[in-house]
């Protein structure tokens, strides 16, 4: 199986479709409460956060786990019955309650979720982009 064979079952398949829908209403909700929220402001770093965190830190790991279920679909790892496609399901129930986090999240910023705003190990603050202080200027 070539690189676009795999590209093309990759966004054909449903848990694939499922996991971009859902980051899409992440990114939205995301943005929607960076506008509506003046303690943080809105900051066009948020994109390039969500492209670093979302898309290289969850889909790009997941493509890769998907790529290996495709190529040893039926092999069994060291355990028997343990093959790529139940590491490849586990992978994507992390993916999908990742972007479920990240979505109360942002509900909490718009007031969404009452007073409380939820536990805040679910809710808990995005990662924002690292900072590293500007080398001074001769």
């Amino acid at each position: 199986m070539g690189l676009g064979n795999l590209m093309h079952a990759f966004f054909e398949d449903q848990r694939v479709q499922i996991a971009f829908l859902i980051l899409i209403l992440d990114f939205v909700l995301g943005t929607v409460a960076a506008l509506v929220d003046n303690t943080q402001g809105f900051r066009l770093s948020y994109f390039g956060d969500t492209l670093r965190t979302d898309v290289l830190g969850k889909m790009v790991p997941f493509f890769v786990l998907y790529g290996g279920y495709k190529y040893a679909s039926g092999a069994d790892l060291v355990i028997p019955g343990l093959d790529m496609e139940v590491i490849m399901n586990a992978a994507w129930v992390v993916v999908l309650a990742a972007f479920g986090g990240s979505i109360l999240n942002s509900l909490k910023d718009l007031g969404l979720l009452g007073t409380n705003g939820g536990p805040p190990q679910i809710t808990g603050e995005d990662p924002v982009t690292p900072t590293v202080p500007a080398p001074p200027n001769p």
